[in-house]
């Protein structure tokens, strides 16, 4: 073998990336092996040379072909050079196999996949104590790797045996608590992506929302599928719609106000999530109108169903801009006494390949299941999913059947494209054939929004579900996921749908949702809800409506029975807040140098009996099964002025969540109001706070000061 051949010999071999460790112990090694085969070598060619003289041929070397000992210097130096190589491949591809092995033995198969099947056969009790070991002895071999390597991620357990996959419930939270002490102290081996990370901490999320005092298969998490090691996880795509905070508007150009009253609260829980992971939300997912209704508030509540809202309206100061007012109105829907109408549901419930994530498709399940754990034994349930195609899962059943509607949520597994459009039209179909005039009538769709197969231009699905609404079947919407979150499809279909569109995070955002607010997010006592103010002049110079950009109407439409407006449930409150400027004090906009073109000059500032009043508010509605809507009206005069710190506690938490909204927008009205003034104020309104939302808004508050944008 020549120089060519040995060096194209190097050149053509396929070696993975040194290991400098490596790579140093197979040099020495061979250092090691050349020098013991030069000691051998010199040691035999001594001997030789004895053997030579005793023949008489002590000169026989030197008569050697120069090629001859060229040839043999170089067999002995390619040699070295391809054994070098042996032993550096060797050793490297051994650490990789240790590597792959640690790899194999802490693959990402998190305990929320490898849950219990509800339903369980024979043998189950047997199967739960080898599901507990397998558990145990994964966690024990986890703590060895984890002493070895000195990693910081939080190795997952291993796959159960095959047939292990029934579990009683009980058993399966204690094992969870058994093993999560281990699972807080390992330092475990190779560090998992980004995406494995985030699929740990959303498991640890819901496994705190589990209440273990309920721990029975309506709350257990469930398994995506079997290949969930390959979990879709998209990042950066989450769509919302890009609009600007509402400008202010001068009285004497423009002097009424209208919009469509928004129940809305998918912004509020979205905003949540992303400074829980501490980072800020992009602003066009802050809609300050779904922060501010995300609470509830005690206002006044009419005793007749006939007209079910009663406005309170309340003046104050603002807090963050000096001569300025703010405008507080809401509403609270009439609640329902006595026996609830009966419910027909179709779960519309997205199991393409983007929802393969524990906050996707098992929350989905999870959720679904503690609403039907308050539903009535005669609603009836209907579930379609839609992947690359439409698909009905479930029958129409009465809810009584849980088991039945229990193991339906349990087979579903998420793969394949969005065949959004094939499976509402299915939906609709199931809602149809079981449509009962005296219950409600409604589509339940929970989705990540990112519809890619079939009608996807916003308009063409606006259409198709205005169509179906004026059928009576409403549609509401709940999100989850982020990554490729599709909030702007969302809105579309609920705001034309007559529902609501609800953000669901964890599993206690789904039992506020469905459980706690479950008569307010089904059963409507209003559709078409408009909301007009007609400014005083004389009163007030401009004013701006904080929030409901996306929800403004021209001025004649609130006239027009036609238009479609938003929808109130049972119990629901709504809230809105507009700032103004009080004549006489400094406006943002300059005042007109000729007045209202369209009127004389003389006529603007014609005398009424109208010098007390700020405003003038109207409602108009329908009742759900009516098409005609009533006006209710009520005059804003200087009595509904209070100092900001003598409000109810309503109207200044009310303030303080505005604030943060509008800051978290960008702050373009808010001056230097800051995080430190709007926890101030929410904490001087927290009250009872029964549930904790106003304790967790305040946190979240504290959260965004440190939160990186």
């Amino acid at each position: 073998m020549d120089d060519a051949q040995l060096k194209k010999i190097l050149q053509n071999m396929d070696t993975p990336e040194p290991n400098t460790e490596e790579k140093k112990r197979a040099v020495n090694e061979a250092v090691s092996e050349f020098k013991a085969y030069q000691k051998e070598k010199e040691k035999n060619f001594q001997g030789m040379s004895i053997l030579s003289r005793l023949m008489g041929n002590t000169n026989s070397n030197n008569g050697r072909n120069a090629m001859e000992r060229k040839t043999r210097k170089n067999f002995i130096y390619g040699g070295m050079a391809t054994a070098m190589a042996v032993v550096l491949i060797t050793g490297i591809s051994y650490v990789q196999l240790q590597e792959s092995e640690i790899l194999r033995d802490t693959a990402d198969i998190s305990l929320i996949n490898r849950s219990p099947d509800m339903t369980a056969p024979a043998g189950t009790e047997a199967a739960s104590q080898e599901y507990i070991d397998v558990i145990q002895e994964e966690n024990e071999r986890n703590v060895e790797i984890a002493e070895t390597t000195g990693s910081s991620a939080l190795p997952t357990p291993i796959e159960p045996p095959v047939g292990v996959r029934t579990v009683p419930e009980q058993e399966y939270v204690d094992a969870i608590r058994e093993v999560a002490p281990k699972r807080a102290q390992l330092q475990s081996a190779p560090m998992p992506s980004a995406s494995s990370q985030q699929r740990r901490q959303e498991f640890s999320k819901m496994i705190k929302n589990l209440d273990p005092a309920q721990a029975d298969s309506t709350f257990l998490p469930t398994p995506i599928d079997d290949t969930v090691q390959n979990t879709y996880q998209d990042e950066g795509r989450d769509k919302f719609e890009t609009f600007e905070p509402n400008p202010f508007k001068m009285v004497s150009e423009e002097p009424v106000s209208t919009f469509s009253a928004d129940v809305d609260t998918a912004s509020y829980s979205f905003m949540r999530r992303q400074i829980n992971n501490g980072r800020l939300p992009q602003k066009d997912a802050i809609r300050v109108e779904e922060l501010i209704n995300y609470f509830d508030y005690n206002y006044a509540v009419p005793e007749d169903k006939s007209q079910p809202f009663k406005p309170t309206v309340t003046i104050t100061d603002s807090p963050w801009a000096e001569g300025k007012k703010l405008m507080h109105v809401g509403i609270k829907g009439y609640e329902i006494q006595g026996e609830r109408p009966s419910s027909n549901l179709v779960f519309l419930l997205d199991t393409s390949g983007s929802m393969n994530s524990p906050d996707k498709l098992p929350l989905v399940k999870n959720s679904l299941k503690m609403m039907l754990d308050n539903m009535d034994d005669n609603d009836t349930i209907s579930i379609v999913t839609y992947a690359g195609s439409a698909g009905t899962v479930l029958e129409p059943t009465k809810a009584s059947e849980k088991t039945k509607i229990i193991a339906a949520l349990n087979n579903m597994r998420a793969g394949g494209g969005t065949a959004g459009a094939a499976g509402i039209n299915l939906a609709y179909q199931l809602a149809e054939q079981n449509f009962d005039e005296d219950s409600v009538n409604r589509v339940i769709l929970a989705t990540d929004g990112d519809f890619n197969v079939g009608i996807s231009n916003h308009e063409e699905l606006k259409g198709f579900v205005e169509r179906k609404r004026d059928s009576g079947i409403f549609l509401s919407v709940l999100g989850f996921g982020q990554g490729n979150y599709n909030d702007q499809m969302m809105q579309t279909l609920a705001q034309n749908g007559n529902g609501v569109a609800a953000y669901i995070d964890n599993l206690n955002e789904a039992r506020k949702v469905l459980v706690e607010e479950a008569s307010s997010t089904l059963f409507p006592i209003a559709k078409d809800v408009k909301l007009q103010v007609e400014f005083n002049p004389d009163v007030v110079s401009e004013y701006r409506l904080i929030g409901y950009e996306t929800r403004a109407l021209a001025r004649e439409d609130f006239n027009n029975d036609k238009v479609d407006a938003g929808d109130i449930g049972a119990g629901h409150t709504v809230t809105a807040l507009y700032e103004i400027t009080p004549e006489g004090e400094k406006t943002s906009v300059d005042p007109l140098r000729y007045g209202n073109a369209d009127e004389p000059v003389e006529e603007q500032k014609a005398d009424t009996d109208f010098g007390g009043e700020y405003a003038f508010l109207k409602m108009r509605y329908k009742l759900p099964n009516e098409d005609t809507s009533k006006l209710i009206t009520t005059p804003v005069t200087t009595e509904n002025e209070v100092a900001l710190e003598n409000a109810n506690i309503d109207t200044r938490f009310a303030t303080s969540v505005a604030a943060f909204g509008q800051i978290l927008k960008g702050g373009k009205y808010t001056a230097d109001y800051s995080y430190d003034d709007v926890i101030e104020l929410a904490k001087t309104a927290k009250g009872e706070d029964e549930f904790g939302y106003r304790a967790e808004f305040i946190n979240l508050v504290r959260l965004a000061k440190s939160a990186r944008d």
